[in-house]
């Protein structure tokens, strides 16, 4: 009896701890599988970007709270941008999609259709809009600093939004890098302001906003993002005898063989400058230097 009733007991506490086991692991699969939410420690905001200025953005407030993908792949152009299926699966799954604004997104309701569940920002809000041609509006909002700063208070409203638990981290990366915004947008005050000339020739006009910041004149070469006809060609190339420019600006996203033929007209060197690069900051500081450089 005496060894039966021990045989019992080792059966009946084998049984026990293997239906724990089994509970516990059944635990642990619905915890896996259970939908991650926005500020939990295991999970990150997925934000979608048009482009890569405004992804930089998003990451310089999110910190690694976010994952975030940019739609615009770089050499893209998005005037002309179509996204292709696979981008759109990936878009369906963001949790938050941020917009430039300014009409560069034509193609956004389209876009927008995969994930009728995702909040939409468009971080043009609150900004003064130029226009580029007397029937559209200029979207390059980002090449001035003092757009991205409110796109960059924008985004901050955004992943507050939708993950208020890290309200107060969100807004401390966003003040650290609206200190660095000024910081530029007051150097380059003083850099352009001891410039007696103020006008520089651009391919495409990207840098209408970035002129009206410092009081410079922006020439383009294209006219409605067309190149331009003999006669209006013929005008800029007098501005730039006249004003003894020697420095074309040109895009990586366009063909440079129709600028290299009329920088040759204008005696000019060609000087690529990107407005789509990502790490804003040290971009935005090379162009800038370029442009400089570049007004006698």
């Amino acid at each position: 009896m005496t060894g039966n009733t021990g045989n019992n007991k080792a059966i009946s506490i084998f049984i026990i701890l293997m239906a724990a086991a089994l509970l516990s692991g059944c635990i642990s699969q619905d915890d896996a599988s259970a939908p991650a939410q926005p500020g939990n420690a295991s999970h990150k905001i997925i934000v979608a970007a048009t482009i890569s200025p405004l992804g930089d953005f998003v990451k310089a407030v999110g910190g690694d709270k976010v994952s975030v993908t940019v739609v615009v792949p770089p050499g893209a152009e998005p005037h002309t941008f179509e996204p292709t299926p696979s981008l759109m699966v990936d878009l369906s799954r963001a949790d938050l999609y941020i917009m430039n604004g300014a009409g560069l997104e034509y193609w956004i309701d389209r876009l927008l259709e995969t994930n009728k569940n995702m909040t939409v920002l468009d971080s043009s809000d609150g900004i003064t809009l130029l226009a580029e041609s007397k029937e559209e509006i200029d979207p390059h909002i980002w090449l001035s600093l003092r757009n991205a700063a409110i796109q960059v208070e924008n985004i901050c409203r955004g992943l507050t939004e939708i993950d208020p638990q890290n309200k107060d981290f969100y807004a401390r990366n966003r003040d650290d890098y609206l200190q660095k915004l000024r910081a530029l947008d007051e150097k380059l005050n003083g850099t352009f302001a001891g410039k007696e000339n103020k006008i520089f020739i651009v391919h495409h006009p990207a840098w209408t906003y970035f002129a009206r910041d410092y009081g410079l004149n922006q020439v383009p070469l294209m006219e409605n993002e067309k190149e331009p006809g003999p006669k209006y060609l013929g005008e800029v190339i007098e501005i730039a005898r006249k004003n003894n420019i020697t420095a074309l600006f040109v895009e990586p996203q366009y063909n440079p063989k129709a600028a290299e033929a009329i920088a040759q007209e204008m005696n000019a060197r060609i000087v690529t400058i990107d407005p789509l690069a990502g790490n804003y900051l040290d971009n935005m500081i090379n162009a800038s230097q370029e442009i400089a450089l570049s007004l006698t």
